[in-house]
């Protein structure tokens, strides 16, 4: 058995964190452990994320930084891991030249064997591995914390024009709901109060008869789970009888993150999303209608090839009419090999782009504030998630519905506690915690 230090560094989705979790797990059956500085390692792995081109390029840059160490440090040995290494496996070898290694999303289960192998002169390059790998047998290695993330499916069918994910993650294969189930159980029993599904399109899950709501609702059946969380829905697949799942559970969080990437049906076409603005909108109804307590959130792709200022203008007045909570905002920049890199021209100019950002950002910042400052006064529980990072004597915490609130007390991460929300700070509510008299809830 090896007692070698890991450091693991992560970037990317919540996906990427339950991968590095799992490596870990791996790696830590061998004998191996976590260390918190490169400098205390005999193994360096990069997880990183492909998605977005600025997101590539601070990998790469970030990735560079150990060659100095490694000839500093004899014995050390430097992988990256992740959905760069399979979308982009020969830039990294010709830019990175030290690596020893290159390993795809579904490879990790060959990493023990690899780190016994004598060092090489160039990188090992391993970017795929059978089709149907979902690491469903191996428990991820979970830091500290109330959330337990939970993948319940590897790989996306959707093929939206601008995405690499099917390339870097290969197809969507969805985990049996029976070792779901028994993830989520082993995480409470390990003090996790929070889960969170994971899925690049969770609301497509299916295994045999199972579907997502049906799954969804098994979760939040598990006893010692406080609440249920989930990400990412896409809204050809968000339907009425998930939305029923979540208004009947109260462990599950009526949040929801619907991506919306534009409000203009010629550019969603050109996305090949699958559905146009007005059925978008429909579905928004339709989900506050069946869950009032609704937190909503998106992400919005600004300045995709061919967008216009009518095209926009379209995009901004739906946000506007929406009222989200949150919104991620991007630029498009264009990724190699997806079909919107071949087919269409990135003719957008980025001042453009930016200007656009920036008022899509307005937008939602000010819908935001106002959703949050309509909370003040209302009765919640709110999950205490540790301390508030302004003030150690301070807890911080959230709302079902996942609002940050942040409570004038010392409160063990896992407690949930009855808090009347009294003000707004930023986009952080704050609240004070209700005796036992006054702990009733407000549904209002």
């Amino acid at each position: 058995m090896n007692s070698g230090g890991i450091y693991i560094e992560t970037y990317g989705c919540q996906m990427n964190l339950v991968d590095s979790e799992i490596v870990l797990s791996l790696l830590e059956e061998r004998g191996y452990h976590r260390v918190e500085q490169p400098e205390r390692a005999e193994i360096v792995l990069v997880n990183t994320c492909a998605v977005r081109e600025h997101a590539e390029a601070r990998a790469i840059s970030n990735i560079a930084r150990f060659a100095r160490l490694k000839k500093q440090r004899a014995g050390l040995r430097v992988g990256v891991i992740g959905c760069l290494s399979r979308h982009a496996a020969s830039e990294l070898e010709r830019k990175l030249p030290f690596l020893d290694w290159i390993l795809g999303p579904d490879v990790y289960r060959k990493l023990p064997a690899l780190l016994a192998e004598p060092p090489r002169d160039r990188p090992l390059v391993l970017t795929h591995a059978p089709a149907d790998e979902l690491y469903d047998d191996v428990l991820p290695a979970r830091r500290d914390g109330i959330n337990a993330w939970v993948t319940i499916s590897r790989g996306c069918n959707n093929f939206c024009t601008y995405c690499v994910v099917p390339k870097a993650r290969g197809p969507e294969r969805n985990r049996p709901g029976d070792s779901i189930i028994r993830e989520i159980e082993r995480a409470v029993a390990d003090g996790f109060v929070q889960v969170t599904l994971l899925g690049q399109n969770v609301n497509s899950y299916r295994h045999r008869e199972l579907a997502f709501p049906d799954l969804l609702a098994r979760a939040a059946e598990v006893e010692g789970v406080k609440r249920v969380r989930f990400l990412t829905s896409h809204p050809k697949d968000c339907s009425p009888e998930l939305l029923r799942v979540i208004a009947e559970h109260e462990t599950i969080c009526p949040e929801l993150h619907l991506p919306l990437q534009a409000g203009s049906d010629a550019v969603l076409k050109r996305m090949g999303r699958r559905y146009t603005a007005a059925k978008y909108r429909k579905l928004v109804e339709t989900a506050r209608a069946i869950v009032p307590e609704l937190l909503l959130s998106t992400d919005i792709i600004v300045g995709f090839p061919g967008e216009s200022d009518a095209d926009f203008r379209e995009t901004e007045a739906l946000v506007r009419a929406i009222s989200y909570d949150d919104a991620f905002v991007y630029r498009y920049s264009e990724r190699p090999g997806t079909r919107a890199a071949l087919k269409y021209e990135d003719d957008v100019p980025l001042a453009v782009k930016t200007a656009r950002l920036m008022r899509i950002n307005e937008i939602v910042r000010g819908s935001g504030v106002r959703r949050r400052r309509a909370q003040i006064g209302r009765r919640l529980p709110v999950l205490v998630e540790g301390a508030s990072t302004r003030d150690p004597h301070e807890s911080m915490g959230r709302t079902p519905a996942g609002h940050v609130v942040v409570i004038s007390e010392t409160r063990s991460a896992g407690e949930e506690v009855p808090v009347r929300l009294t003000a707004l700070a930023g986009r952080t509510l704050r609240g004070e915690v209700l005796d036992s008299v006054a702990a009733s809830v407000d549904n209002s």
